[in-house]
């Protein structure tokens, strides 16, 4: 045992000494990927009434690419982003509730949420025309990272919720949803706004909300022809082997009752 520890320490440090240190990546400040695969190309900012924020959890904040959060920050000039897992004492977090100015809301569905799509939104119509502004706070992190968010975060928790109606299945390719219903971070602030704008909540002549499922679409592309390139290692260790297959030959997944992925409330 003692014999087999000491080969393996000498190795790992022999490695250890032939290890070729790269160069860190210049990563672009405002979409954060490599400044050579700026995605600032396609994100054209546009302003909207909601003021959105993003309450990004820790492992989202460090997912530098395939986050869409911080892609809808740079597109909305009327967002902003807040890191962390339990809000309930966050001082932003509470003042943006506090202000009276605010008509603060939750995108998150629930049998109480007030569905944009089909619901009656004549309170909220009301409410901006009082002078307040509609303010969303969003979950930006996986389905069970969101859940245990608003488990911790009792005063985003006791918000009241809004959602909407999908128009139908992400087109995230790369990434399995828990359910069919499911969407990015970027796809929900769209389809919110598409309807919004339908309602009477937002103004948005020309859809400018578009532009966000361009840059989405490129950060998809550009993934899939990585995963697809045979001289790519993979992260999951298959190197050589097709990082990437078809949605509809890919072998599904058990899909996830909605009450185990979504708070009840």
């Amino acid at each position: 045992m003692y014999m087999q520890k000491a080969a393996y320490l000498a190795r790992k440090q022999k490695l250890k000494e032939e290890s070729v240190v790269f160069p860190r990546e210049t990563q672009c400040e405002r979409c954060h990927w490599a400044a050579e695969l700026c995605r600032c190309p396609w994100i054209k900012p546009f302003p909207t009434r909601t003021h959105f924020v993003l309450l990004m959890h820790p492992k989202e904040a460090r997912r530098e690419r395939l986050g869409t959060g911080r892609l809808c920050k740079a597109a909305l000039p009327a967002s902003e982003i807040i890191t962390g897992v339990d809000f309930t004492l966050d001082p932003r977090v509470n003042a943006l509730i506090a202000d009276p100015a605010n008509h603060c809301m939750v995108l998150y569905p629930g049998e109480k949420s007030l569905d944009i799509s089909s619901h009656d939104v004549t309170p909220l119509l009301r409410s901006a025309e009082a002078g307040k502004r509609l303010t969303v706070f969003l979950i930006d992190g996986t389905w069970q990272c969101a859940k245990k968010m608003m488990t911790l975060s009792l005063n985003v928790r006791a918000l009241p919720r809004i959602s909407f109606a999908p128009a139908g299945e992400s087109i995230f390719e790369i990434k399995e949803q828990p359910a069919a219903w499911c969407l990015s971070t970027l796809e929900s602030i769209h389809r919110f706004l598409c309807e919004s704008d339908r309602r009477g909540l937002e103004n948005l002549p020309g859809r400018p909300q578009d532009t966000l499922l361009e840059v989405f679409r490129s950060m998809i592309d550009f993934s899939i022809q990585c995963a697809q390139d045979p001289t790519k290692s993979r992260y999951r260790g298959n190197n050589g082997a097709m990082g990437y297959s078809d949605r509809a030959t890919r072998k599904k997944r058990k899909q996830t009752h909605g009450r185990r992925i979504v708070l009840d409330g």
